[in-house]
């Protein structure tokens, strides 16, 4: 083992043994958020009206290895940043890039006279692109943009109008920093993708997609009752083979995984901003029973309700 990284998991380990309660301290609270480690468990809250963070600092820094939902773009203003993600190490250095998507394990050190931006969003914004679904696979990998490549440039020049737009907090700041995003995802993927995942899908009838528009509002409106494929099939006037298969292809999504997500959706809504009960909460949301509630939410949220609304919770 390298001295290098003999250091790195020294230091890991002297952070690992702190007391929890020093741990949260050392996590720290700011204006905006903050954020949270439990074991590997990296749990981060943005402001009310917003799903996107930054962060400037020159501080010297070590933080341990952890994962969370979202992603997290590093962009060096000085120096270096070492970032160990799983199994590799980047040396990324000033006006380089480093992505690293949701759910990756990774742990990041500064040394003294460098200074970094860090981007922190979370990726539901993608997730409803049916073109960025499609290519998720590709695009939900760590990319590392350095040797002066014009994608590097490119990227480095919609980060840094990012952070301005950030620390200016005009009127829908938020949305402004996410269409940069998107621009950013849009020239990795026409950069770094092979073509043919590039090629446009086969265009449905307009009729279908506007009937298959009209399904997903009546899920949204009704997300709260026993609603059952069959329902919505008949809603939409398709055979439930028919509407199952044109759902998913027009939105990405089975059926199941669409309320699904609609009706965890409004839970995460109900456990933020207001005390009622667990079993009014799932009640509301349109699950059937607390069991199921629970099963379901930790399956997307990788924590229990209870646990979320201690974390999340505005009251």
């Amino acid at each position: 083992m390298s001295e290098h990284r003999k250091s790195w998991e020294d230091t890991f380990q002297t952070q690992q043994a702190e007391p929890s309660e020093e741990r949260r301290e050392r996590s720290g609270k700011f204006e905006d958020g903050f954020r949270v480690l439990q074991g590997k468990r990296e749990y981060v809250t943005y402001r009310e009206d917003a799903s996107f963070r930054m962060w400037f600092s020159d501080v010297p820094w070590v933080y341990e290895q952890h994962m969370h939902s979202a992603f997290e773009i590093v962009l060096p203003q000085k120096g270096w940043v070492d970032y160990y993600v799983e199994d590799s190490v980047y040396h990324v250095h000033k006006d380089e890039v480093l992505i690293i998507p949701p759910g990756i394990t990774h742990g990041l050190k500064m040394e003294e006279g460098s200074s970094r931006l860090l981007f922190l969003f979370e990726p539901e914004v993608f997730q409803a692109m049916r073109d960025i679904k499609v290519l998720s696979s590709g695009l939900y990998r760590v990319y590392y943009l350095h040797g002066g490549t014009e994608a590097q440039s490119k990227i480095r020049s919609l980060l840094m109008k990012t952070a301005d737009i950030y620390r200016e907090q005009d009127l829908l700041w938020n949305s402004m920093c996410f269409s940069y995003m998107l621009r950013i995802c849009a020239i990795l993927a026409q950069t770094y993708l092979p073509n043919s995942s590039l090629l446009p899908r086969k265009k449905e009838k307009t009729v279908e997609t506007e009937v298959i528009s009209a399904a997903m509002n009546f899920i949204n409106t009704h997300y709260a009752e026993d609603l059952t494929l069959d329902d919505v099939a008949e809603f939409a006037g398709f055979s439930r083979y028919y509407f199952s298969r044109s759902f998913k292809i027009q939105t990405g999504y089975t059926f199941k995984d669409y309320l699904c997500q609609k009706r965890v959706q409004v839970a995460t809504d109900l456990l933020i901003h207001t005390r009622k009960s667990m079993r009014e909460v799932a009640e509301e949301s349109g699950f059937g029973s607390v069991a199921t509630f629970n099963r379901v939410f930790r399956e997307h949220r990788n924590c229990t309700p209870t646990h979320f609304r201690a974390i999340y919770g505005v009251y």
